[in-house]
């Protein structure tokens, strides 16, 4: 498996609140994390910081997972603790109240792989067969409109609501978690903040993921340009992971 990551503040933002990482352990498992912190001032920096932080001490702490309904229970259990930890330390420090995160995560084991988000950041799978789709789905008002039939994905795009999260890391003491399995069938997948999808279009990101003379390094180079040619208004933040389908046994 090859895999890359890169962040950039865009061209209208003073500072950067997006964070990423990208680990294996000593197991061979590997995860790769996306936050796009929310909250004013430096608030969402410090929260998706801390939010990395913890859960990357948390994967180096693990002891490996037997199948994979344990490995979802622990990247439940690790980001719920995380969001406990944020949550915390912004109602007891007044500087940092209402601070928050999202987080878009990819967990690879040798018994599958899956995805968990928390918030509008976003993951993405491009499959053996060369389709490109959004795997997670958008914790934001817009995407609870667009679930009821009651606007477009059209209208969702420019809807002035669309950066309204309904679920973060860090402001609420409770959180909502989803889950998506990702099949043999995928070969690659995208993990991104909003300063991409909110601005290029998937077709584009979807051509860039298929490029096969792109490393993933090219990838993120080129998904990032792409947004800050879209005017840059947000800070960008993507992931590429690929050659999955060769860790398949």
């Amino acid at each position: 498996m090859r895999f890359a990551g890169g962040s950039d503040k865009g061209k209208t933002r003073t500072s950067n609140q997006d964070e990423f990482a990208v680990l294996n352990d000593r197991e061979g498992n590997f995860l790769a994390i996306v936050c796009d912190g929310v909250g004013g001032g430096n608030h969402g920096e410090i929260a998706s910081h801390m939010t990395v932080s913890c859960m990357k001490q948390k994967f180096e702490d693990n002891e490996g997972f037997k199948d994979l309904e344990d490995a979802q229970a622990w990247l439940f259990t690790s980001i719920k603790q995380t969001n406990q930890t944020v949550y915390m330390r912004g109602i007891t420090e007044s500087e940092y109240a209402g601070m928050g995160t999202t987080l878009v995560a990819f967990l690879k084991t040798k018994h599958g792989s899956l995805m968990a988000n928390v918030g509008d950041s976003r993951g993405y799978a491009l499959g053996v067969d060369d389709v490109f789709r959004a795997v997670t789905v958008d914790h934001s008002y817009v995407a609870k409109l667009v679930q009821t039939g009651q606007i477009s994905i059209q209208e969702a795009m420019v809807h002035p609501q669309r950066h309204v999260i309904t679920n973060a890391i860090g402001i609420w003491d409770d959180i909502t978690i989803d889950f998506y399995p990702i099949g043999k069938d995928v070969k690659s997948i995208l993990l991104c903040s909003d300063g991409l999808h909110d601005y290029v279009s998937e077709r584009l990101i979807a051509a860039i993921m298929r490029e096969q003379t792109f490393s993933p390094e090219e990838k993120v180079k080129r998904l990032i340009d792409a947004a800050n040619l879209a005017g840059g208004y947000d800070n960008v933040t993507a992931v590429v992971a690929e050659g999955l389908e060769a860790d398949h046994e």
